[in-house]
């Protein structure tokens, strides 16, 4: 079934501000998260678990990637297109 990007965004963005920050940060739909600094590593394991878990959307290693994991909106759309 398909999810459209624009409900991901805030979801994926409450989950990153409270779950992985712990700490009220402002983050726009195109913040740069890695480069930004605002998701290390291990941030971007537990980011790839919660979305397998609440959308049953599996992230492929190779698809870790500075493109797709740049924003929320990159983001969201992986889930999107996976989910589709």
């Amino acid at each position: 079934m398909p999810i459209p990007k624009s409900e991901v965004i805030p979801v994926l963005r409450e989950y990153i501000v409270k779950e992985l920050l712990g700490q009220a940060v402002e983050l726009a739909d195109d913040t740069p998260l890695i480069e930004g600094g605002h998701l290390a590593s291990l941030q971007t394991v537990e980011l790839i678990a919660f979305i397998a878990e609440r959308y049953g959307v599996e992230i492929e290693p190779e698809e870790v990637d500075e493109t797709n994991f740049r924003s929320l909106d990159s983001i969201a759309a992986l889930v999107a297109a996976k989910a589709a």
